[in-house]
């Protein structure tokens, strides 16, 4: 904890990317492709494979990842609470369309939809465990925050 902080002045405006250990590129690739995303090659290098979807978000694929014995996820699954991003949440147009892409990839909702007044979301996981979140944002009246 900082002693003595001073009021920021930063103004943080935006995320960037968020970065995701896999195991298999190709694998992971494939996978994310199926969500819309794109290699950047310009932004790419061996260590980081960057994908980007047509609405600009980006992902970092680290390609350095060893799988677990149990293929799980260290952060998820285990009673040890270890500290680290839990799960990337992103925001969609449609729950319903997150929801028929994966029944026809069969592809695991682990949980939801679940309603949370100002979203729906549901989970999914990559081909490594990595938790992904999609959010419905619910309309609002005029005026509303």
């Amino acid at each position: 904890m900082l002693k003595n902080p001073r009021k920021p002045r930063i103004h943080i405006t935006a995320y960037d990317h968020v970065g995701l250990r896999v195991t298999d590129c190709a694998r992971s690739l494939s996978f994310y492709e199926s969500l819309g995303f794109r290699v950047d090659k310009k932004h790419s290098t061996m260590t980081a494979l960057e994908i980007v979807n047509r609405a600009g978000v980006r992902l970092s694929l680290i390609p350095n990842g060893k799988p677990t014995p149990r293929l799980d996820n260290v952060l998820m699954d285990r009673a040890q609470k270890w500290p680290g991003y839990t799960h990337a949440a992103f925001i969609v147009d449609s729950l319903t369309e997150i929801l028929e892409w994966a029944r026809s990839s069969h592809i695991a909702i682990t949980e939801g939809p679940v309603d949370w007044g100002r979203r729906v979301t549901c989970f999914v996981r990559d081909p490594d465990s990595n938790v992904l979140e999609f959010n419905e944002l619910k309309r609002r009246g005029v005026g509303a925050l």
